[in-house]
C-alpha cells in the first residue's frame, strides 16, 4: 500500500483522499440516520407502551372483580381467560419497557438475599400440562430478586414455546463460583447463525411462521439485560434438530 501511495502524482493523491472523506461522511451519516431511527422507536415503545399499561390494568380488575362475584361456571371461565390474558400480555409489555429502557441506562437493581430453589420452584409450580423434569440446588444469592424471576419466566416459557409436543424440558441448578442455572429442551434447535442474534432486541432464532406468532423476540434481551447488570453471562448450546440449552451464571456475592 506505502508503495503505491509513493508512485501516485499530487493530482492522484488528493482525489483518493477526496474519495475516501466522501465515503467516510456517507458512512458516518448514514450510522447517524441508523441511530435516530433507533432513539424514535424506543421512544415511541416507551410511550405506547406506558399507554397500554392503564386500560390491561382495568381489565384485569374488573374482570378479578366479576369473576369472584360469578355463580355461573362457563362465565367464570370466560372471565377467567380474560383475567390470564390480560396478566400475560401486562406482562410482555413491562418486559418491552425494561429492555427499552436498557438500551438507554443500566438496569437498576434492588438486591436482597433469596432462596433460589424456592423461588424456581413457585415459577415451575404456575406451569401446568408440560413434562418438566427439574433438580434445584439449595442455593441463596444475593440478587434483585424480581429481576431473578423474570429471567427463569421467560427462559421457561421460551423453552415450552419452542419444544416439541409431550417432549422433556430439564432444568438443573448448581453452584460454582457462580449460580448456575440450566434449562434443555427438544425443540428444533438454533443454527449456529441464529445463536448470535436471539439475545438481541426483537431477534429470534427460529424464523417458523408458527412458532414466531407466539412472541416477539424481547424475552431473551431482557433476560441478557438482566444477567449482565448482576455481572453474570448468559448463552446458549444447540445442534440443529437436537433442541437447545441455555444457561446462565450470576456471581454468588454479585
Amino acid at each position: 500500500m506505502n508503495n503505491n501511495l509513493e508512485r501516485m502524482s499530487k493530482k492522484e493523491l488528493i482525489e483518493l483522499i477526496t474519495r475516501t472523506k466522501k465515503e467516510t461522511i456517507k458512512y458516518v451519516n448514514k450510522y447517524l440516520e441508523e441511530e435516530e431511527k433507533q432513539d424514535t422507536l424506543r421512544i415511541v415503545l416507551l410511550k405506547l407502551s406506558h399507554e397500554f399499561k392503564t386500560p390491561l390494568n382495568s381489565i384485569i380488575g374488573f374482570a378479578d372483580i366479576l369473576k369472584s362475584r360469578s355463580k355461573n361456571a362457563d362465565d367464570y371461565r370466560c372471565l377467567n381467560n380474560i383475567s390470564h390474558s390480560s396478566k400475560h400480555l401486562l406482562a410482555l409489555i413491562q418486559d418491552l419497557l425494561d429492555v427499552t429502557r436498557s438500551q438507554y441506562k443500566p438496569l437498576e437493581l434492588v438486591k436482597t438475599n433469596f432462596s433460589t430453589r424456592e423461588v424456581i420452584y413457585n415459577i415451575i409450580s404456575g406451569f401446568h400440562g408440560i413434562n418438566l423434569n427439574y433438580t434445584l440446588s439449595e442455593i441463596n444469592i444475593f440478587a434483585d430478586e424480581t429481576r431473578f424471576k423474570q429471567v427463569i419466566y421467560n427462559l421457561i416459557s421460551n423453552a415450552v414455546k419452542f419444544s416439541n409436543d409431550g417432549g422433556e424440558i430439564r432444568i438443573i441448578t448448581y453452584s460454582d463460583k457462580d449460580f448456575i442455572f440450566e434449562i434443555t429442551d427438544n425443540g428444533d434447535g438454533i443454527n449456529d447463525e441464529d445463536k448470535e442474534i436471539i439475545f438481541n432486541f426483537f431477534a429470534q432464532g427460529n424464523s417458523d411462521v408458527t412458532k414466531r406468532k407466539y412472541g416477539c423476540g424481547v424475552g431473551l434481551s431482557l433476560c441478557k439485560s438482566i444477567v449482565e447488570a448482576h455481572g453474570g453471562n448468559i448463552y446458549v448450546e444447540s445442534i440443529k434438530n437436537h433442541g437447545a440449552t441455555f444457561r446462565f451464571s450470576i456471581p454468588l456475592n454479585s
